[in-house]
């Protein structure tokens, strides 16, 4: 009998020994019930270098995670946020084998965002595209064959769970399945809120992941511009390869294209045409809270090259901060 109790107590300490040693070693804060209802939060650093938070979102990033960069202080937090309660011992043991030995754990009162593309490939739809952003701003491309060019929609979005989207002053995205590929979801219009339309779609292709990329595609506004009547226009930058300039109430141009101009990712190339003509700017500085572009125009000597207006500079900041 004694044999058998100690033999059970050692594998309940062998068990314990090898989860905690899959696990990060330092944990501030409790790993709750797996029964619990509420999300949860993890804190896998605080950085007062901006690139080398950004180093570990983008690290993050490529894991699938879904995060936040907070500012505290002279801090700036790297954040999973989301997290339902059964889901946090496997994402203490993904971090730890990262490496990532010390994590902090809080239940979570932030938004869920998300960062994709989605093109409608149900026939007869009348959407093109869905885009979202991390900033928390949307792009809805209607499509209209009768009309030479799609209206787009543009505005913030919210996320209440992470299979419902609402699309400010447009209407409510439930997404029905996701995977690494397709998506299938339900639509409903915020005038229209019992009629349900649903769609499936494919994913976008994102671009090559960076730390300049993760840093560059957000949505910024001019605070500054050689075109004075630019300042206050709001310019949305996706990793899907999406360039948009819009007034902060949506009245917006039409949607343009950019790709890097080479690998070096300090000059980048944007289209209004599908590359028919296309114009190439130069980014001068770009920080999480700073955009800086100077935009040289009339490359005549190069075939495509569009002609706008020589030396053109901007400056941006963050529009959602």
């Amino acid at each position: 009998m004694k044999q058998r109790l100690f033999l059970i107590l050692g594998l309940l300490f062998l068990s314990g020994f090898c989860f905690s040693q899959n696990i990060p070693e330092k944990i501030i804060g409790y790993i709750p019930s797996s029964s619990s209802t509420k999300l949860f939060q993890i804190q896998v650093g605080a950085f007062q270098s901006e690139q080398n938070a950004e180093r570990t979102a983008l690290q993050l990033d490529r894991e699938g995670f879904m995060f936040t960069n907070e500012k505290h202080l002279d801090y700036t937090r790297v954040i999973i946020s989301g997290i339902p309660a059964n889901q946090v011992i496997r994402h203490l043991m993904k971090l730890r084998k990262m490496g990532f030995d010390e994590v902090i754990i809080r239940e979570d009162s932030t938004r869920y965002t998300i960062s994709e593309k989605w093109e409608i490939t149900t026939p007869g739809s009348s959407y093109s595209s869905f885009e979202f952003n991390h900033d928390g701003n949307y792009i809805a491309v209607e499509d209209n064959t009768e009309e030479k060019d799609n209206r787009v929609y543009f505005g913030e979005y919210t996320m209440p769970a992470r299979d419902t989207i609402n699309l400010n002053n447009l209407g409510v995205l439930k997404i029905e399945g996701d995977n690494e590929n397709d998506t299938s979801f339900s639509f409903s219009l915020h005038d229209e809120p019992e009629k349900e339309i649903n769609f499936a779609a494919v994913k976008a292709e994102k671009m090559p992941e960076s730390l300049e990329l993760d840093l560059f595609c957000r949505t910024w506004k001019v605070i500054n511009c050689t075109e004075s009547d630019s300042v206050g226009l709001l310019l949305f930058i996706s990793n899907a390869g999406t360039y948009f300039f819009t007034t902060p109430d949506g009245e917006s141009n039409e949607i343009s294209q950019w790709r890097w101009y080479n690998n070096k990712n300090e000059e980048f190339e944007y289209s209004h045409d599908n590359w028919q003509h296309y114009g190439r700017v130069k980014i001068v500085d770009l920080k999480r809270d700073h955009l800086e572009l100077i935009d040289p125009g009339y490359f005549t000597s190069i075939s495509g090259y569009s002609s706008a207006g020589m030396n053109y500079q901007w400056e941006f900041v963050p529009a959602n901060k």
